[in-house]
């Protein structure tokens, strides 16, 4: 009896909350390409952002910017980049469990319990290797801030730690996506860490 029930679980599809399917690879990874579309306008709004700065303070090409125009730019472009795109996605996780890109999908995240993810899980999906904030779009931008980094601190320990955020914009979308695929119901690494599912929602 027991064999036959184990047979049963493993014959039904994944499903999570209230009899909601589990977003398949094929809409995990039209959001994420969604997503890619909408932090590339990020980057670009905070590169232009900075580039305005030192174009002003160069009396508009005619003189070089100050010292100071290039770290504000530098600040600009990298923290501002990167805080102001951690801050939409939390905010949208946070209210509607879902990124911009899950949106026009038409996939969210919820909890293994079948409820909204609170702040905790929402901090831990996003901070815990996701695709998103180590994105290979950001890879140039954790680069430049781990050589400003060792170039203040000229600590090899920073170097090393810096060098690693590097390398987590390649091994997170790779190692999400291979645990993802591996996964009956379809779970990427953050996912896991939060204790979260991504299921289909039918629109109001």
């Amino acid at each position: 009896m027991a064999v036959t029930s184990s047979n049963q679980a493993l014959a039904r599809p994944a499903t999570a909350g209230a009899s909601r399917p589990v977003a398949g690879v094929n809409a995990r990874l039209s959001a994420y390409l969604l997503d890619s579309l909408v932090l590339l306008v990020f980057i670009l709004v905070f590169f232009i952002m900075g580039g305005a700065i030192l174009l002003f303070t160069s009396d508009l090409g005619g003189e070089d910017p100050p010292d100071s125009a290039y770290y504000a730019f530098i600040a600009i472009f990298l923290a501002g980049t990167i805080i102001a795109w951690s801050a939409f996605n939390l905010a949208l996780l946070r209210w509607r469990g879902q990124t911009a890109g899950m949106y026009v999908v038409g996939i969210r995240a919820i909890g293994e319990d079948g409820l909204d993810p609170g702040a905790g899980r929402v901090a831990l999906r996003w901070f815990g290797l996701h695709p998103l904030l180590f994105h290979p779009l950001l890879l140039p931008l954790w680069g430049i801030a781990a050589l400003v980094a060792v170039s203040i601190t000229l600590s090899q320990a920073v170097l090393i730690v810096s060098l690693a955020f590097v390398l987590l914009c390649l091994v997170a979308p790779a190692a999400s996506l291979i645990a993802m695929l591996l996964d009956a119901e379809r779970r990427t690494i953050p996912d896991r860490l939060a204790r979260t599912l991504v299921v289909h929602f039918e629109r109001p």
